[in-house]
């Protein structure tokens, strides 16, 4: 049986039929890439392979009846977030993903819209938990005790915490220490980052609400 085209660690992982959609998949996780610089710094190649992959199976999702593809984003957001990818990189993956491939197949854009309709799940499973406002804050919050300038990048890690968070509340068991083990790491960042780090995940989870679990 010939291996994955594009990860040979994917196994059977689908992969759309379509090349324009294998190629707006590639590009789309290129964007996300892009976007949070996480993933290059925690996961290195392999998590560019897994990102080319888990893209192009996003796409098949789209054939699917909206009860299949909310399952499977469910699935895909719990297994990622407990391994230290927060679901609203997965949320921002899904909304990059459906503008790409709009733009390169409209005519199958209707199909596609069920990918923002994942997207928004995601995005009411942790506003039942903490408010933008909140996830703003608690951005603003890890920047100042951290002592670090207001960068995307900083005010970017603000987010993943607050994610974990409410995640964490979502009934993803390991969704803050599977971040929090790498944010603290001392061989990896100095002592007031890794301090602001925990304070970050105290404050959002005295702000987090409780409310129904996604799993």
């Amino acid at each position: 049986m010939p291996g994955h085209p594009l990860n040979p660690e994917a196994g059977s992982t689908p992969v759309p039929d379509d090349p324009r959609e294998v190629a707006a998949a590639l590009r789309a996780g290129e964007l996300s890439l892009e976007l949070s610089p996480y993933y290059g710094f925690r996961y290195g190649e392999r998590g560019r392979r897994f990102t080319s992959s888990d893209s192009a199976f996003l796409v098949t999702l789209a054939t699917h009846p909206l009860p299949v593809v909310e399952r499977q984003i469910r699935w895909l957001a719990g297994l990622l977030s407990n391994r230290g990818m927060p679901s609203v990189l997965l949320e921002q993956h899904l909304r990059v993903l459906h503008r790409v491939l709009c733009r390169a197949i409209p005519r199958r854009a209707a199909s596609y819209a069920r990918l923002l309709e994942a997207a928004a799940l995601l995005l009411e499973a942790r506003r039942a938990h903490l408010a933008d406002d909140d996830v703003r804050a608690l951005c603003r919050w890890f920047v100042r005790e951290a002592g670090l300038p207001p960068t995307r990048l900083a005010l970017g890690t603000g987010w993943l915490l607050a994610g974990a968070v409410a995640d964490e509340r979502s009934g993803i068991r390991c969704a803050v220490s599977s971040v929090a083990s790498w944010f603290t790491d001392p061989e990896l960042f100095p002592p007031r980052f890794a301090a602001a780090v925990e304070s970050t995940l105290a404050q959002a989870r005295a702000a987090a609400r409780p409310g129904p679990a996604r799993r």
